[in-house]
């Protein structure tokens, strides 16, 4: 799903404090604390740049560096270091990778108890800490911010036709039929229907909600189960309340022009309802031909509404978490002033005005964020279209986050290699052409899954 970047407000605020104190003299020589962020981003650069100044102004006996490593190169550079001893301080990275680096011994599980309980543990989603978190209740890291998949929907159009929130299998498939009108160009839901990433997200939403698994804890392909083969029938009688041709994010077009009832989509999405200039990109007629472009919608931000959490056979979220991974280190005094700035980014200046640096793809993992009137002053204005109880519904999906990545505090290795080798993707092209049985789709999936993780 698409990214974006917005520059915070809270910054001249943020900085003005700083400045106030800058008179501080330093007391001894600055301990040097290593940042490895994978927001590489130029303007995401500078924003964490000044939080790190800031935080140094307030803490003039540390230095903070700040140092950008893509997120696809993380694992292996951390691991050259770690093994040439100049590892860095603190890590700022998706949450699996956070576990991964901790179960090869690199994060200092008892540095971030303490960072979580000096923030407040019960401030945090408690399925955020889950996702962070050995089978024993240890924490590999800190949560920091993430996006929910959500099922974004016509509230006035379910309204009208007496229709439940699409929250569970039954519901969403008879909204989708409901609401399905292509005879006036209306269509019931937007799903992925070629192979790529989203259909891949798509589909995990669900078969997560049906208790489906790619693997068993100790490594063995569980994903050629009867679960599996519901769930792929499921997305088939879905996608055909789908808009015609193969379909992808780019979808969400027909949402914006008013001829779609439901799409499944990231709370990436959120400026792109409640801002006019941010939504034109899909208000044209370029993407799809029978889309001839239309007038943005003033009334579309409270006229949707989202469910995060679906229930087939149990309530299963999706989402992408980030975390603060502490590294393990030989020197006390860098490890306390590690702490001491990832706590600072807690603070709720800081805090927020990092989660603005992209607004929707940035969410809190604290709870009590939306009590505050700043956080619904991002700079697109997008924020101030969400009512406080909205934001609290969408959040609450961090409480049910799955992935086949990570189950039962374990993290699963082979489930990262399945998805970039592109098997689920594959699964459904093959079944929605016709050219594959719901059953022998599964099949040849889990075939793939053994080859991968025999490798």
């Amino acid at each position: 799903m698409p990214n974006r970047r917005t520059r915070p407000k809270l910054l001249t605020a943020l900085l003005a404090a700083a400045i106030l104190l800058a008179w501080v003299p330093a007391a001894r020589a600055a301990t040097p604390v290593v940042f490895w962020s994978t927001e590489v981003g130029k303007d995401r650069q500078t924003v964490i740049e000044y939080l790190a100044q800031t935080f140094t102004v307030f803490n003039p006996d540390v230095e903070v560096r700040v140092v950008g490593v893509e997120e696809n190169a993380m694992a292996e550079t951390l691991a050259t270091a770690m093994r040439d001893g100049r590892g860095p301080d603190i890590v700022g990275c998706a949450s699996n990778l956070v576990v991964a680096f901790c179960n090869r011994g690199w994060m200092d599980n008892e540095g971030a108890a303490r960072v979580i309980d000096a923030v407040g543990r019960k401030r945090f989603f408690a399925g955020a800490l889950s996702r962070v978190s050995l089978p024993d209740g240890r924490p590999c890291g800190v949560p920091f911010n993430g996006w929910i998949q959500g099922i974004w929907y016509r509230k006035d159009w379910f309204d009208e036709a007496a229709l439940a929130p699409p929250d569970t299998w039954d519901a969403l498939l008879k909204a989708a039929r409901t609401l399905h009108d292509p005879a006036h160009g209306r269509y019931g839901i937007l799903l992925g229907t070629r192979n790529d990433v989203y259909a891949e997200q798509v589909f995990t939403h669900l078969a997560k909600s049906a208790g489906v698994r790619e693997f068993t804890p100790d490594g063995r392909v569980a994903f050629d189960s009867p679960a599996t083969v519901k769930t792929l029938r499921f997305y088939a009688e879905l996608a055909r309340y789908t808009p015609p041709g193969p379909q992808w994010w780019r979808g969400r077009d027909y949402y914006f022009q008013g001829r779609l009832a439901m799409m499944f989509y990231s709370t990436f999405i959120m400026d792109d309802l409640a801002v006019a200039s941010v939504a034109a990109d899909s208000l044209t007629g370029h993407n799809f031909e029978e889309l001839t472009g239309a007038p943005y919608d003033f009334r579309l931000p409270e006229n949707t509404a989202m469910v995060s959490g679906l229930t087939g056979t149990r309530t299963a979220g999706y989402g992408v978490l980030h975390a603060l991974g502490l590294v393990r280190g030989k020197d006390p005094a860098r490890s306390e002033a590690a702490r001491r700035f990832a706590l600072f980014l807690f603070r709720e200046d800081a805090y927020i005005t990092w989660l603005h640096m992209v607004p929707g793809g940035m969410m809190p993992v604290l709870e009590d964020i939306t009590d505050s009137p700043v956080f619904y002053r991002d700079a697109q204005g997008g924020f101030q279209k969400y009512r406080r109880r909205r934001l609290e519904s969408i959040l609450a999906g961090f409480d049910s986050l799955q992935s086949f990545e990570f189950e039962d505090g374990r993290l699963i290795p082979e489930a990262a290699r399945v998805s970039a080798d592109g098997v689920i993707g594959r699964m459904i092209e093959e079944t929605l052409a016709g050219r594959a049985t719901p059953e022998r789709a599964v099949r040849e999936a889990a075939e793939r899954m053994r080859a991968i993780a025999a490798q």
